[in-house]
């Protein structure tokens, strides 16, 4: 059991090394966190579309399972999740500021993240770029815009269902208005 352990982490080690080799400015920035799974520290925008069409064209990660949205204050985060023939995933994190969340559509290489772009764009606010048209995902229609319910500054107890309006308390308001400017 240990030599087969030994083995897989040897193999993401050599994807590890394979990545840093082409790309010597991602040296420190992609590591192995665990048995079939690679992480990268959050990487600019140009690091980021060369190291997902790298990996999918040169080792492998054929296919894209997800992208995790996460709210981390002045930024929004962006984790899109790959896999290989071996099961193992490759995590590219993408950071974008709040006050320009701009990120480029990955439908291009991978067609399967439409909805979960869709997602960042309803639940997080993303600006996700080259997004084919399609419906709003997941929020209603009517939802109110400007609303990004997974942004830890959004209060569901200021969310009226049945007028679909945001509304928080005066101060809040004040707070949000200057926020935005």
């Amino acid at each position: 059991m240990q030599d087969e352990q030994t083995s897989t982490v040897q193999a993401e080690q050599a994807i590890v090394e394979k990545i840093c080799e082409k790309f010597g400015f991602l040296t420190g920035k992609v590591f192995v966190q665990r048995k079939k799974r690679i992480l990268t520290q959050p990487l600019d925008k140009e690091e980021f579309e060369q190291l997902l069409h790298y990996a999918h064209d040169e080792l492998g990660f054929y296919r894209a399972s997800h992208v995790v949205g996460t709210d981390d204050g002045e930024d929004l985060g962006f984790i899109y999740l790959l896999v290989n023939e071996e099961g193992v995933i490759l995590a590219l994190k993408e950071r974008a500021p709040k006050s320009n969340p701009q990120i480029n559509s990955m439908t291009g290489v991978f067609p399967s993240l439409e909805l979960h772009e869709r997602e960042l764009v309803d639940l997080f606010g993303a600006d996700v770029r080259g997004l084919p048209e399609g419906p709003s995902f997941p929020l209603p229609d009517g939802w109110p815009k400007g609303n990004y319910p997974m942004r830890k500054d959004w209060k569901p107890e200021y969310f009226d269902r049945k007028t679909m309006t945001y509304n928080p308390p005066r101060e809040d308001a004040d707070k949000e208005a200057k926020s935005d400017e």
